[in-house]
């Protein structure tokens, strides 16, 4: 079978599950209960779309992440095509219970019968329409122009129009009264007035009473996505924090800072090659806190390549060199939110539920736990691959000085002071992280040295691959399935130790066979909403939201138990001086500890109040 019949057949059965889903209303709604509205279902088809095309890599997966924007904006926003449009809620429905309560006798009696309207059908041209159907327009109006609309929106709205109204016949009949000659006919006017003002006021508290407002709660709304919503994720705060850091990577690159700090930074491990292999791997763990995790692997293994064949055939340290490289890369973009796509989601959700986690306060616990993390690989792999070797001199590998240009000089300035302003607290500077980026972003452009042909090799894969997983979670919250199905679920009663050991356990599971930004990007917003219910309900408090969703990040970048778990596995593996059990049994091994780590990391920094 050719590959492009086993694609096309891949693709069937992603259609095939995903197609299903929209059945979904057919099958759970009763005639006294919705379940689930025809726009929700269109968005459980996007999520079983977008998990089963990053796990089978039908397409790539960043391509996978623009067709879930497109989706979501064609099937289930306020701009989607015209034959998926979905009615909102039913106008009829709104106006069975103004009826209720404002009757034509009451709006009509301090005006004349018929006043001057818009005609809704002739732009720019008016007729004669009664206040009542005044009033309805009004209230119209008011519902298509919100957004996102709930029950408690319409009731607001109509009783709202209805004192509004009050109101204006109110300041009429004051208007009147301030006259000093009135006529018959305008004291007349003003009685009429001030009667038509206390109706509508006791109408407008009237659809307050049981009746009426169950009835405003028995209106079935339809919400939808909203264009500038989806558009945004292109652009989030988020997506800038990460485009900062590239343009960061990209300079240190051009400018040979990597090479040159790689050289200063492996300096004092000498020559015992115990010692020089915790250096790469710190090495590469602190350049992958601030450069993609495959380019650091890249770079590193390039320079790796000609020290390996130093080793004897016989000598299975040249597996442990090896392995050190993807082990620093995966662990060290924990360290900070933009080493790696998941924080940077996490941090996203966790900013939307008004949880304040700061770039620095990130580093100061993520730090901590990659240098642990770091510190029992290296003795995992100098036991599970002993090193004969009896000595290793990188400096021959690693020649070469600073360079004193004025654009190098440049890069270094700026990358201090972006790196300081990141971890110093915002009270003291007033920038928050996103802000920050912006800086390396200005200033490389501006002075020449990241020029349009770097920009354009940047790796834009991965900020829309991160787009694509905002816009489920825009999708999620905007039409309120996420609402639904939280509350169609007691979390409230659960315990949130085990919601956060399981949903742990399975981010691992997926990051360990699929990328591991398209498992946050899944994840994620599902769990952002669980947090922010179970805030809510007072199950949780804010140090068990930050938890669930930074254990959640850090599960993902976990993942590297197999060649196919993550790009740096996949390429140490490349180099032949590997042997996939190895991997696996080293890679397995640092999962689990690692996620038992970050779970007890977690717990006690909340005990100990670090997230307020």
């Amino acid at each position: 079978m050719s590959s492009t019949q086993k694609t096309l057949i891949k693709l069937f059965v992603v259609l095939l599950l995903s197609g299903s889903a929209l059945f979904l209303p057919d099958l759970l709604n009763t005639a006294d209960k919705t379940l689930i509205n025809p726009i929700q279902a269109r968005v459980v088809a996007l999520f079983i779309f977008a998990a089963l095309m990053w796990i089978l890599e039908v397409i790539p997966i960043w391509t996978t992440s623009v067709a879930v924007i497109a989706l979501t904006l064609f099937a289930t926003s306020n701009q989607s095509l015209t034959f998926l449009k979905e009615e909102r809620f039913k106008m009829d429905d709104v106006y069975k219970v103004v009826d209720n309560v404002v009757t034509a006798e009451t709006c009509n009696k301090a005006h004349a019968k018929f006043i001057e309207a818009p005609d809704e059908k002739n732009p720019g041209q008016k007729i004669m329409v009664s206040p009542l159907e005044q009033l309805k327009a009004d209230i119209k109006g008011k519902l298509t122009k919100k957004g996102q609309l709930t029950n408690d929106d319409i009731y607001m709205i109509v009783s709202s129009s209805c004192m509004n109204y009050a109101d204006k016949c109110a300041k009429e009949a004051k208007k009147l009264g301030e006259k000093e000659q009135k006529t018959a006919a305008e004291e007349t006017l003003i009685a009429d007035y001030k009667a038509t003002a206390d109706e509508l006021h006791a109408a407008a508290n009237g659809f307050n009473n049981a009746d009426n407002r169950k009835a405003i709660k028995d209106i079935k709304i339809v919400n939808l996505t909203q264009q500038k919503s989806i558009f945004a994720t292109f652009a989030d705060p988020i997506i800038l924090l990460f485009l900062g850091g590239f343009f960061l990577a990209d300079a240190a690159t051009k400018y040979r800072l990597d090479v040159n700090l790689a050289r200063v930074l492996l300096k004092p491990f000498g020559t015992n090659p115990k010692y020089v292999l915790l250096g790469l791997m710190s090495v590469t763990a602190v350049f992958s806190m601030f450069m993609s995790n495959t380019a650091t692997a890249a770079m590193m293994l390039a320079l790796l390549t000609p020290v390996l064949a130093l080793f004897k055939p016989e000598d299975r340290g040249r597996a442990a060199f090896a392995l050190c490289i993807p082990i620093g890369a995966n662990v060290g973009g924990i360290g900070t939110p933009i080493g790696t796509p998941p924080n940077a989601i996490a941090l996203k959700f966790m900013q939307d539920i008004g949880l304040d986690v700061s770039f620095g306060k990130w580093m100061a616990f993520g730090i901590p736990f990659v240098i642990i993390m770091l510190i029992v690989a290296w003795f995992l792999l100098i036991k599970m691959f002993p090193i004969s070797q009896k000595s290793l001199d990188l400096s021959k590998e690693l020649k070469g000085e600073f360079l004193k240009t004025p654009k190098a000089f440049i890069v270094y300035i700026t990358f201090i002071v972006t790196i300081l302003m990141w971890v110093i607290p915002k009270e003291y500077h007033g920038l928050d992280s996103n802000s920050v980026a912006i800086i390396p972003i200005a200033v490389f452009s501006i002075t020449g040295v990241i020029t349009k042909k770097d920009l354009k090799a940047m790796s834009w894969d991965v900020l829309w691959l991160v787009a694509g997983g905002f816009a489920l979670g825009v999708a999620l919250s905007e039409t309120n399935l996420a609402k639904d199905m939280i509350n169609a679920i007691p979390f409230g009663e659960w315990d949130s130790m085990l919601l956060l050991i399981g949903a742990s356990c399975i981010c691992l599971f997926m990051a360990t066979f699929m990328s591991h930004t398209a498992t946050a990007a899944l994840l994620v917003p599902i769990l952002g909403g669980v947090a922010s219910a179970m805030l809510s309900a007072g199950s949780m408090d804010g140090a068990g939201a930050v938890a669930l969703l930074v254990t959640v990040a850090f599960a993902s970048s976990l993942g590297m138990a197999l060649p196919i778990s993550t790009p740096p596995n996949a390429m140490a593996y490349a180099t032949g001086h590997i042997e996939q059990k190895g991997m696996a049994i080293s890679g397995t091994i640092l999962c689990i500890l690692g996620l038992i780590m970050t779970i007890a990391m977690m717990l006690m920094l909340g005990a100990a109040g670090f997230f307020g």
